[in-house]
């Protein structure tokens, strides 16, 4: 762990103590826990991605906690669920107590091998995003099988959600074009059954996320949100997960 010192600051709740690094680094809240004693939570300095809000976040990036583990930077992982999962790294003012733990963490983690995966929902669903399975399914508490899709790379993971969003947009503005072009009722009708089932042949699944993506690209009466064809309420990210 770099250079700090403990020291006192006030703030609108009174004065609270705080660590001050000599790089720089943006100082941390001393929090005590009731077990262990005196701890701060440290950043996440290996997500290089800047342009997020979750730049310091160990959020979805559990490779990263441990790593930041091994290297001396913290003791262990806490997470917390609240509309969704938030990893938190903690390190501990009593180094006796901090090594204990970051022995401890090491020990369970010394074998895991690391992925990257895709997760996605609603961005205003209270349930938040879920991981999509091998059937490019969205994985659900319901599901017998919860089994990951995973890629070796970031890039890989990348990669499949941009030909989702690709093929997507092809079918949403293949329907918007059939819907506006049909006679009546029923017409307008089978040109989204024929959507559905033509999604359905080529993913192989009724439920999957290339559906929820081409239905978010489009109104209720089938006209293109967006004519970049671009997700309106559903969203994704590309994390780091357990292989």
């Amino acid at each position: 762990m770099k250079e700090f010192r403990v020291a006192k600051c006030l703030r609108n709740d009174g004065v609270k103590e705080y660590a001050i690094f000599e790089d720089g680094s943006r100082k941390k809240l001393i929090q005590t826990d009731e077990q262990y004693g005196k701890y701060f939570e440290v950043d996440n300095e290996l997500n290089t991605d800047c342009n997020t809000c979750l730049k310091y976040s160990f959020s979805g990036r559990i490779k990263d906690a441990i790593d930041t583990i091994k290297s001396g930077n913290g003791d262990c992982i806490k997470q917390l669920n609240l509309f969704g999962k938030y990893d938190r790294v903690l390190y501990f003012i009593d180094r006796k107590v901090g090594e204990e733990l970051r022995a401890k963490s090491l020990e369970g983690w010394k074998d895991t091998k690391f992925a990257w995966s895709v997760e996605c929902g609603n961005k205003n669903s209270f349930s938040g995003y879920a991981p999509i399975s091998l059937k490019g399914e969205r994985i659900s508490m319901f599901d017998e099988d919860r089994t990951v899709k995973t890629f070796v790379t970031k890039d890989e993971a990348e990669e499949y959600v941009k030909g989702l969003l690709e093929k997507a947009a092809y079918y949403a503005k293949k329907l918007a074009e059939d819907y506006a072009n049909a006679h009546g009722k029923e017409e307008r009708k089978n040109a989204i059954d024929k959507t559905i089932k033509d999604i359905e042949e080529f993913s192989g699944s009724r439920f999957s996320v290339l559906s929820d993506f081409t239905f978010d690209m489009l109104t209720g009466d089938c006209e293109l949100k967006s004519g970049e064809c671009i997700l309106d309420e559903y969203g994704y990210k590309v994390i780091q997960c357990i292989a």
